[in-house]
């Protein structure tokens, strides 16, 4: 990961974008596209954690099974 500190959920929802330059409307779309790849980045992020976490109670749940039947 860079050296920025990671997105948090609460920054998704507050995130606000500057109004788009002189005679266009809605959002400045390279600033929206450049938040939603550290969203993307910061979520895949998560994602990965969560799969080795998963994976960490699986192997878990099988040592403490293997305990109980060598009793």
């Amino acid at each position: 990961m860079s050296d920025r500190i990671s997105l948090l959920p609460w920054q998704v929802g507050e995130h606000r974008f500057k109004p788009a330059g002189f005679g266009r409307r809605g959002l400045d779309p390279a600033e929206v596209y450049a938040f939603l790849d550290r969203v993307a980045v910061d979520f895949a992020a998560v994602h990965t954690a969560l799969a080795a976490s998963r994976r960490e109670v699986a192997v878990a749940k099988l040592a403490l099974l293997d305990r109980g039947n060598a009793r």
